[in-house]
């Protein structure tokens, strides 16, 4: 599992990046050791309930990265990855609230970043922050301070949606520097047309829901409408029944017995979790609305980057 994959980005000194010149060595490094599996490989096993050994590549949240970065490099190796598309994305206006916090957290690092959020967010808001599994089971792999942590949990997980966009509105301002959201958001994601390019280039498109939510956190709906909804966009651009999803965040407290339930009824042949281990013969049997998927970050070469910092050769293992 991949998300942002980058040179160094401009302005962003605390941003969190897989540096492109890792991506390409950590693909060298499992090119001799794992190979991977063909796209109609992989849907046979799915199909056929018989997990076959190898490296499956996913992309989550529809960076223009995916486009300019990684499309190139999978070609030029004859690989496939599965591209999880927020379809959100693809209207004008603001960036995804999650992206959002990022982008606050890459301007400002955690610290300061939360000492903003203390004068803007009252305890009311936290509709969600006596849920424990939020606590004790969100960001544990990412090598963060507990500054960014608790800002990450608190805009993610703990406040009402009602209020998160307002707020983050409101602390966009202090860090855009006059600069226009729209314009941002326009280049920091893929497009209609590069989503089809990467189809037609035999990449798979998934769907990562509209708006990229906790689905745990809406009722049985509203996750109807993210997947629906998502499902029908998507199908629109590539022309292909959408057959797979991921769930935004990631880990069995981000979705519920009907999210799964749902994703079946609309056709979901198979959908990602976040899970460190191995795709099983009864995962694929017994629940394939919840598959297990490595971060990149638990190989060599996965770790991520922050800022400017030059890619580092040590690996991590």
């Amino acid at each position: 599992m991949y998300h942002y994959v980058r040179p160094a980005p401009a302005g962003l000194r605390y941003f969190r990046y897989l540096h492109i010149d890792n991506f390409r060595r950590q693909l060298d490094w499992l090119a001799p050791r794992h190979r991977f599996i063909l796209r109609e490989e992989f849907f046979d096993s799915v199909e056929s309930g018989r997990a076959v050994d190898g490296v499956l590549l996913t992309f989550d949240d529809a960076f223009s990265d995916h486009y300019e970065h990684v499309l190139p490099e999978l070609v030029a190796r004859g690989l496939w990855g599965i591209f999880y598309v927020p379809t959100m994305v693809l209207t004008p206006g603001r960036m995804l609230d999650v992206h959002r916090v990022h982008w606050i957290l890459g301007r400002l690092g955690g610290l300061r970043a939360m000492e903003l959020a203390k004068e803007l967010v009252s305890d009311d808001m936290l509709s969600h922050a006596h849920v424990e599994d939020f606590h004790r089971l969100t960001y544990v792999l990412q090598d963060n301070d507990a500054a960014t942590n608790l800002f990450k949990r608190t805009m993610n997980y703990f406040i009402a949606y009602e209020h998160r966009e307002p707020i983050l509105d409101r602390l966009m301002v202090r860090v855009l520097d006059g600069a226009d959201e729209r314009a941002l958001k326009a280049g920091f994601y893929l497009n209609r047309d590069q989503i089809k390019a990467m189809h037609d280039a035999g990449m798979t498109i998934g769907s990562h829901t509209v708006n990229h939510p906790v689905m745990s956190r809406l009722d049985e709906d509203a996750q109807a409408i993210e997947i629906s909804r998502s499902f029908g966009e998507l199908e629109a651009i590539t022309g292909e029944k959408m057959r797979t999803f991921c769930y935004p965040y990631g880990g069995f407290h981000t979705f519920t017995a009907a999210t799964e339930r749902l994703l079946a009824g609309h056709g979901a042949l198979f959908s990602f979790n976040v899970e460190a281990r191995d795709i099983s013969d009864d995962d694929l049997s017994h629940r394939p609305q919840a598959l297990p998927r490595y971060d990149c970050n638990h190989f060599p070469y996965g770790a991520a980057h922050m800022g400017a910092e030059s890619p580092v050769e040590a690996v991590r293992t």
